[in-house]
């Protein structure tokens, strides 16, 4: 088991390197990994390879929950640890278990992802959740307008808008974590990891 803190990072498989979102996420990924947390992603290419490779630019250890039954699917290069799920429903539960989550651009698989993770928040300790870009402000906007939910519910989402700067996604990501493990206050690199008994 790693002894850093785990940041998992969902996002789409289709972005290209070009893509601006693309970048944000290498930036991100090597913010991360600076920081000293350990960078969670699906292992694939889009958002997750540029996760990945930004996190392994920095040193960073990047674990990558693939798929075993997604038969042809390789994991990217900068993956330093691949983690094999049976299914996507095990995949889920690996995710559930990282300290912190983050959700980029995304498609239906990052979506259903998030619902996942938003849902677990609702019924257990589950960890924080932290969506970037406006596609995700504009999700809890319906379903805080269209759906049967009370300020509790959205109150466990934590959300930042398109073009926030990786320095604010990271203190953001720190608060957190900080909150999680108890310090009320930023998570600091020079803090030793808890012990899975203590998160």
């Amino acid at each position: 088991m790693t002894e850093r803190l785990i940041v998992g990072v969902y996002g789409s498989a289709r972005l290209p390197e070009s893509d601006p979102r693309w970048v944000a996420a290498f930036d991100l990924g090597a913010a991360l990994a600076e920081a000293g947390f350990t960078v969670a992603t699906g292992g694939y290419e889009g958002i997750m390879g540029a996760a990945s490779r930004g996190a392994k630019s920095k040193g960073g250890e990047v674990l990558g929950y693939t798929v075993t039954s997604w038969d042809g699917l390789e994991a990217n290069e900068a993956v330093t640890r691949r983690i094999d799920s049976a299914d996507l429903f095990d995949r889920l539960r690996l995710f559930s278990e990282a300290d912190l989550l983050i959700g980029l651009d995304g498609g239906i698989g990052t979506l259903a992802e998030i619902a996942v993770a938003w849902n677990l928040l609702q019924v257990s300790d589950a960890r924080p959740l932290l969506l970037v870009g406006d596609a995700w402000v504009e999700l809890v906007d319906l379903v805080r307008r269209r759906l049967v939910v009370g300020p509790a519910d959205l109150d466990v989402v934590h959300v930042l808008p398109s073009g926030t700067p990786t320095s604010m996604v990271l203190a953001e990501a720190r608060m957190l974590i900080g909150e999680r493990i108890g310090l009320g206050a930023p998570w600091e690199a020079s803090h030793p990891a808890p012990t899975p008994a203590e998160r």
